[in-house]
């Protein structure tokens, strides 16, 4: 059996815990398992990594950001092989680019293009704990790359698939996926099963257990995903691929400040933008377009780290634009885009409490508002408690 790990940044944010999750691999390894562990880099070592970019440069060149960047996953990996050495177990650690991780030339963003696992496997073969640093990549002109905001989920799921994984397990410090962020919710339901698309409905509104890029990836090709905590062992939660049938909510998430931006202009010219918006890899979520006698309504959201970008590049095409910053609330569950009932009660308890909201969306899985930043706490409590706990 062959099992790809991932631990994020807060399972080895210090020694001690680098320790305990090397104490938990060896544990696996004695029983037999091959072993991928995919590790981030130490908790709050990218940001204070960009921090010192920012120090240096007003605008630090995206190909030196992603050399600096890729040295936290360095660290880790680094770290942890020393710990399951000093074990008495055989380990290696191999960044993005030693694992045969391909990307294209994108820097700070790139996709993965193909995976050359023929040194994994190897080192599989011969018994060793093969550890891998998450988030990164090489690109074709042997440029190292980073994978964005959450790669290293995406670098386990990725590996799993390319070495023929039974299963990818992510490590965090919550013990699976709840109702609602446990830490917050105290009356917070564990959650033991779920299906993919729900899992990434639930992950792209804002729940930080994975990443959704993750989850689309394992979806596609079938990985069978389970989400642990790297410190208890009690609870953990498996992701199949059949959904339960009928209207049931199983969750709320939400987005604390997103930036709710509509764009209005001939639709020639959105088509335009929508090509340059894609070239430049900027993540606009759940856009909507209206055209009529050739006027276009182009709206969607953006995270506070995009809107700069977005904001230039409307500049730079001459378009009339609004950009709002605001909250989001979604809940989320089986059933929902074909319940008119669903959105109803989402509705009701807007209307009830009279909380304003200036846009009511679906997916096939999730109900989302967008309302004021000062509603939001209230908002997602009331979800909870009306939809899912009541």
């Amino acid at each position: 059996m062959i099992i790809v790990q991932k631990y994020g940044g807060k399972s080895v944010s210090t020694i001690e815990r680098i320790r305990d999750v090397a104490k938990q691999i060896v544990k696996h390894h004695i029983e037999g398992v091959g072993l991928v562990v995919v590790v981030s880099a130490m908790a709050n070592t990218t940001d204070e990594l960009l921090k010192y970019a920012n120090l240096v440069a007003q605008n630090p060149r995206e190909r030196e950001v992603d050399m600096l960047l890729t040295a936290g996953e360095r660290i880790s990996m680094a770290l942890l092989s020393m710990a399951i050495w000093d074990m008495g177990h055989s380990a290696i650690s191999f960044t993005g680019s030693q694992s045969g991780i391909i990307t294209d030339n994108v820097h700070m963003r790139a996709r993965i293009v193909e995976i050359r696992a023929s040194r994994i496997i190897s080192e599989l073969q011969q018994g060793r704990i093969v550890i891998v640093a998450g988030f990164q990549g090489v690109s074709a002109r042997r440029e190292i790359t980073t994978l964005g905001r959450g790669g290293s989920d995406t670098t386990a799921i990725a590996l799993a698939c390319a070495i023929g994984a039974d299963r990818c397990e992510i490590f965090s410090d919550v013990d699976g996926l709840y109702s609602a962020d446990p830490k917050i919710f105290k009356n917070a339901k564990h959650i033991p099963k779920i299906d993919y698309e729900t899992l990434f409905d639930i992950t792209f509104f804002g729940a930080n257990i994975v990443h959704p890029r993750a989850v689309e990836l394992a979806q596609k090709y079938k990985i069978p995903i389970t989400l642990a905590s790297s410190i208890s062992e009690e609870k953990k939660t498996m992701v199949k691929s059949k959904a339960m049938e009928g209207a049931n909510f199983v969750a709320v998430s939400s987005q604390n400040k997103i930036f709710w931006v509509s764009v209005r202009a001939h639709s020639g010219k959105i088509d335009t933008l929508l090509c340059n918006i894609d070239k430049l890899r900027t993540n606009i979520r759940t856009p909507s377009l209206n055209i009529e006698n050739g006027a276009a309504m182009l709206s969607f959201w953006v995270l506070p780290e995009q809107i700069e970008e977005i904001k230039n590049l409307l500049t730079e095409e001459g378009l009339d634009f609004s950009a709002e910053e605001v909250s989001l609330v979604a809940v989320s569950g089986y059933g929902i885009a074909e319940s008119a009932e669903a959105l109803s009660r989402v509705s009701s308890i807007l209307k009830e409490t009279n909380i304003p909201f200036s846009h009511i969306g679906t997916t096939n899985r999730s109900i989302f508002v967008v309302i004021g930043r000062e509603h939001r706490e209230k908002v997602e409590e009331l979800f909870h408690r009306k939809l899912i706990t009541h």
